[in-house]
């Protein structure tokens, strides 16, 4: 909200430049304007990326699940820099990013494999379930 608020304020500021400028030139370059001053705001705010990922394999970097919502994940795909996307929520993909992060040592080595379709597939170390329980020794030998 306070980012297209941010864009609206930029945009009006842009628009009453034109019209003190009076010249048509300013006048019709206004729109280019009021998109470039969007970009802008987007780019450096964190705000997540409104499209998908391209088809591929990524390191999730972090991640948070919000139920029946969407999935926020940074991901990585070793080219260039981290890159914040808003990800489709489904009960696997969330279950499945979970139990990954949940396997990995300090929420590391998750791999997210992206499909042609906009799918998306998880995979890292199974969760820790902890050692077997032990089974009582018996004594060698007894005592009256």
């Amino acid at each position: 909200m306070i980012l297209a608020s941010v864009w609206l304020g930029l945009a009006l500021l842009l628009s009453f430049y034109s019209w003190l400028a009076g010249k048509r030139l300013a006048a019709l370059l206004l729109p280019l304007s009021a998109v470039i001053a969007a970009a802008a705001l987007w780019v450096p705010t964190g705000s997540p990326r409104f499209t998908r990922p391209p088809a591929g394999e990524y390191t999730v970097l972090g991640a948070r699940i919000d139920v029946d919502v969407a999935i926020y994940a940074l991901l990585d795909d070793g080219k260039g820099e981290p890159r914040f996307y808003k990800l489709p929520y489904s009960n696997s993909a969330a279950n499945q990013l979970q139990s990954a992060l949940d396997g990995s040592q300090d929420g590391q080595g998750v791999q997210a494999i992206v499909g042609q379709d906009g799918g998306v597939q998880y995979d890292g170390e199974p969760p820790v379930t902890g050692e077997q329980p032990k089974v009582p020794e018996r004594p060698q030998t007894t005592l009256p």
